[in-house]
């Protein structure tokens, strides 16, 4: 089929189709992330991911700031040191309750914690209106992109932020998955959502950077359950795998590292009320 016009393209189908593949329901979505949140902090705190964005946010004393997804704080916690209130939604009770384990630890008392999901909840009921609403390398993974953008639009006061990644293939997790036999699908462009939004009436600004990472692992058995997201087939050539993780990494007296760095599409936009 052709397209004579850009608002003639579906792009909310467009998302699924490529997004399809990846944690939909709710229930597996927070399984995930709740086996996952064991050694999240350990293994992807040591980025410069939230200094690049923050520097990025325009962040005022006064504001409220919504954090969609926002898990263990990665955002939030340094957030809440230059805003009036943070509210923290996610819908994985391991990833929360790092978060609250670090707030009682720092002292913090400006966020607050929603333990719901974001899609299926009523959010212009159940959440007050925000000066900003972040969704931080989170967006929904199936056919609810444009209600989704919708609902952060309906609720922020002031400003939206949406991150995603700006490379959508990765050859290491192809290759991770290759060797597990599993499919790979990279995860969806983000010029469908920019063009969600242009076709919701919003002309949203668009920013790439990058962000360096530095990854520990205790050993290699906690480097390959962190790359085969703690699913190993028993199909797998499990000696073949931790070949290849190793080789991604630097083995040093204390344990296995490993420095990375991502692009990342920062797409934004002022809300008109």
């Amino acid at each position: 089929m052709s397209y004579k016009y850009i608002e003639d393209i579906d792009w909310e189908n467009m998302w699924k189709m490529q997004a399809g593949h990846i944690l939909d329901s709710g229930e597996e979505a927070a399984a995930f992330w709740d086996k996952r949140s064991k050694n999240y902090e350990k293994n992807v705190s040591q980025s410069t991911y939230t200094d690049e964005l923050i520097a990025r946010l325009a962040l005022s004393t006064g504001y409220s700031v919504l954090d969609v997804g926002g898990g263990s704080g990665l955002m939030a916690v340094p957030i809440a040191q230059k805003v009036s209130r943070v509210t923290v939604l996610d819908i994985s009770n391991g990833m929360l309750d790092l978060l609250k384990s670090k707030t009682e630890s720092m002292g913090i008392s400006n966020i607050d914690i929603i333990n719901k999901n974001w899609y299926e909840m009523d959010v212009k009921s159940e959440i007050y209106p925000h000066d900003i609403v972040l969704a931080s390398r989170f967006l929904p993974m199936g056919n609810r992109l444009q209600a989704s953008l919708e609902n952060m639009n309906s609720i922020a006061k002031k400003y939206c932020y949406v991150t995603w990644r700006a490379k959508s293939y990765d050859p290491t997790e192809a290759e991770s998955c290759y060797l597990l036999n599993k499919e790979y699908t990279p995860y969806p462009e983000y010029p469908v959502i920019y063009n969600c939004l242009y076709q919701l009436g919003i002309k949203a600004n668009i920013e790439i950077f990058k962000s360096q990472s530095h990854m520990y692992f205790q050993d290699l058995d906690d480097a390959v359950r962190y790359f085969s997201r703690n699913s190993l087939p028993d199909d797998a050539d499990l000696a073949k795998y931790k070949t290849f993780i190793k080789s991604l990494l630097v083995e040093r007296n204390d344990g296995f590292y490993r420095d990375s760095a991502t692009d990342w599409a920062l797409i934004s936009w002022e809300v008109k009320n």
